[in-house]
């Protein structure tokens, strides 16, 4: 185990940057986002979580594939290589870690290996960053119920947590503590450190969220059971705006759209962020659209996540983050959606 100063994150900021890309959390005038780090004073970790979630480091909002010529002949057309440097994603609080290991489910564990996510997650080194034990969970929050702790180091590399005026790190993976071990502006931890990190961990479970009892396989079947209970979705829709501002920040959503633009001759194909919420996500060639009203859409949402996704996969995909309901501008709560759908 290693540690420093708090006041001297710029220092191992800037030992990280000379050894790649570091991408970390920024303060911005509406929060806190991760952002490529350019100069290693902006660096923040006085944070509680970041507006969008750390996903656009293996998922990008937009995406090149192929670049091509229509004037020459379709086998012309150049796929886009990613020659990346080492990453280094910096301060990821354990829900969004394990939004990880949820996505690499589809980008690289159904054996359709998608190649851009899968040489991203090879090139970065994960910094998890525990929560605070001693600030209470914003009230959006429920990674609890979730079974996910506050100081969970699972999908880490390193993970990272504070200890008074200091920062303790610790090696989780093999390509951690090769990496920790290579930064000279460490030192290394003492016994009563490693007990503190140890405790807290342990602790961590204890750290309470929103919480309501939730299984898997329970919620799954309650979802399938009341699908067809229009007047249900109806009412829990009833504000929805199709905005699809809960897709977009979510750090477990990953419907992309793939187009073509063109301008003089030149092409690109690129893959970009779509949204099930969204009026014209299903809308087909024929004019055709399954999904025309909004409690369809939300309907879809919820149950992909709480039920097709488990019976499909075995496992909820949601982290119990709360962005989704922080970001809602007419107040819609996943959580209380779930709890309400369970008592029916």
């Amino acid at each position: 185990m290693k540690k420093t100063n708090f006041q001297d994150i710029s220092d191992l900021a800037a030992q990280l940057m000379g050894k790649g890309t570091l991408v970390a959390p920024v303060k911005e005038v509406a929060g806190f986002n991760f952002r490529e780090i350019s100069d290693a004073k902006q660096v923040d970790l006085n944070f509680y979580n970041t507006l969008m979630s750390p996903k656009s480091a293996f998922f990008p909002h937009t995406e090149d594939f192929v670049r091509y010529d229509k004037n020459k002949f379709v086998l012309d057309a150049q796929c886009v290589e990613l020659n990346l440097k080492p990453v280094f994603l910096f301060g990821v609080r354990p829900c969004d870690a394990k939004s990880f290991e949820i996505m690499d489910i589809h980008f690289s564990g159904t054996g359709a290996v998608d190649p851009y996510w899968k040489k991203r997650r090879e090139a970065t080194t994960i910094f998890g960053y525990a929560f605070d034990p001693n600030t209470p969970a914003d009230g959006a929050d429920f990674y609890s119920t979730l079974n996910i702790g506050a100081a969970d180091p699972e999908g880490s590399d390193i993970f990272m947590m504070k200890k008074g005026d200091e920062l303790l790190l610790q090696a989780v993976t093999p390509k951690g503590e090769t990496l920790l071990s290579s930064l000279s502006s460490l030192v290394d931890a003492s016994k009563d450190d490693e007990k503190y990190f140890d405790d807290t961990i342990a602790a961590g479970h204890s750290f309470k969220t929103r919480f309501t009892c939730v299984d898997e396989k329970v919620i799954a079947k309650k979802l399938e059971d009341i699908f067809l209970k229009t007047e249900f979705w109806e009412k829990i829709s009833d504000a929805c705006l199709s905005c699809g501002a809960c897709t977009f920040v979510c750090p477990t959503c990953y419907c992309f759209d793939i187009c073509d633009e063109t301008l003089f001759s030149k092409g690109v194909r690129r893959r970009v962020w779509d949204a099930c919420m969204f009026t014209d996500f299903t809308l087909e060639a024929s004019g055709h659209n399954p999904r025309t009203k909004v409690y369809q859409r939300l309907r879809q949402k919820i149950c992909h996540k709480y039920s097709f996704h488990v019976r499909k996969y075995g496992v909820i995909s949601c982290v119990g983050c709360g962005r989704c309901t922080r970001n809602c501008p007419v107040n819609i709560d996943i959580f209380s959606i779930v709890d309400q759908a369970l008592k029916e």
